[in-house]
């Protein structure tokens, strides 16, 4: 066991595989507890990088219904006819309705992959999520900055064994020095102008000069292509590696300890993460899920606009840079995948959240103050 495992297994309270990247460790997940051809069920509000991979896995993704309150699946109005099992999604932080997922799948012998790359710091019923179901994973990259790493976790210490094979098999080689090198700076010059509070000039002199351009929504999947390489992970990386190039690299033991270094980095944040998410649970724009729930130190908190990408807009012209906002459904956005059965609210949701950094709490309130955003109701669809 690696001191990262290691220090994961202490978190968590089972035993993991380090992973360089969750999406490595949710295909590694699917190509052990599912067949070429099995549908698994995805909320059509999560990233786009699930569907890519339960493809790579040759699964047949289905899109849930999900919840005006939190976008995430709603478990009681799933159609679990001809399923093999389930993603979990926990946008943002938020848990899913795990208590009856989980009881749908055991009477039907589905499985469940608890996918908690959002979810890194929840807890569900004094559990933490990812740790449901056959398997779960999560993302590291995603959580203090460490921009690489994640992690597969089960309690069966078979399949675990397994999974370790697998793994083996399917990671490619380290690259070389320069690479590796480079791979390490990335995060670690992130973080120094974290710490400066130079990101949003950087970005804003970078935008300015044409040296990236961000649109705030899925990039543009050439799904008929996409298709036609189903199972092959050479063919699929473009779509596999959108915003990550070393999603199956071998890390080097100096990443590995920057990697461990994050997860302090994680630790000393969760007080300041608990507060900015009570300041933002009392605005107007906050969606009901967060304002009905217990404070979570979660990884975004979803805030429901009008008008949110003219609001995206004002907010990249003050050089902050918005993120995780998925958009279109998935459904729209592959439009070979069936539709699911609560389009308006996924359209709803999609169009209308604005995922905010809790971290960034005081200052995101007043730009948004400032901006005029006013809140969308989607009290509506508690009626329907």
């Amino acid at each position: 066991m690696s001191p990262l495992e290691d220090l994961m297994r202490h978190r968590i309270g089972q035993n993991c595989l380090h992973v360089p990247s969750a999406r490595f460790g949710l295909l590694l997940a699917l190509r052990h507890w599912f067949d070429p051809g099995d549908r698994v069920l995805i909320a059509p509000t999560t990233s786009e990088i699930v569907p890519f991979i339960a493809l790579a896995a040759g699964l047949e993704p289905v899109m849930a219904p999900v919840s005006w309150r939190d976008g995430n699946i709603d478990a009681p109005r799933v159609n679990w006819s001809g399923l093999a099992g389930v993603i979990t999604t926990h946008l943002y932080g938020q848990p899913d309705q795990i208590t009856d997922l989980i009881k749908q799948c055991e009477r039907r012998g589905l499985v469940l992959i608890d996918n908690a790359a959002h979810a890194f710091q929840t807890m569900v019923g004094g559990r933490p999520a990812g740790t449901f179901g056959q398997a779960g994973v999560f993302s590291l990259a995603k959580h203090g900055r460490a921009m690489s790493g994640g992690f597969l976790t089960t309690s069966n210490a078979g399949a675990l064994a397994a999974l370790a094979e697998a793994r083996e098999a399917l990671l490619l080689p380290g690259e070389s020095a320069r690479d590796q090198a480079e791979a390490l700076l990335q995060p670690m010059l992130r973080e120094t102008l974290h710490r400066t509070g130079m990101v949003r000039l950087t970005w804003h002199a970078s935008r300015r000069l044409g040296i990236v351009k961000w649109s705030g929504h899925r990039p543009q999947p050439h799904e008929d292509t996409l298709r036609a390489v189903m199972g092959d992970l050479t063919a699929m990386d473009p779509w596999l590696g959108i915003d990550h190039d070393g999603w199956r690299m071998r890390p080097g033991p100096a990443l590995c300890r920057y990697q461990r270094s994050r997860l302090r980095v994680i630790d000393r944040e969760r007080e300041r993460r608990l507060a900015g998410v009570e300041a933002l649970r009392r605005t107007p724009w906050v969606a009901a899920g967060v304002r009905e729930a217990p404070i979570r130190p979660l990884l975004r908190v979803p805030l429901m606009v009008e008008r949110r990408d003219e609001i995206v807009a004002g907010l990249e012209r003050l050089g902050v840079v918005p993120g995780f906002i998925y958009d279109p459904p998935l459904d729209d956005y592959l439009p070979r995948i069936r539709q699911g059965p609560t389009p308006e609210i996924a359209h709803w949701w999609t169009s209308h959240v604005l995922p905010v950094d809790p971290l960034e709490a005081p200052r995101m309130v007043r730009l948004l103050t400032q901006l005029g955003a006013r809140p969308a109701d989607g009290s509506r669809f508690a009626r329907a």
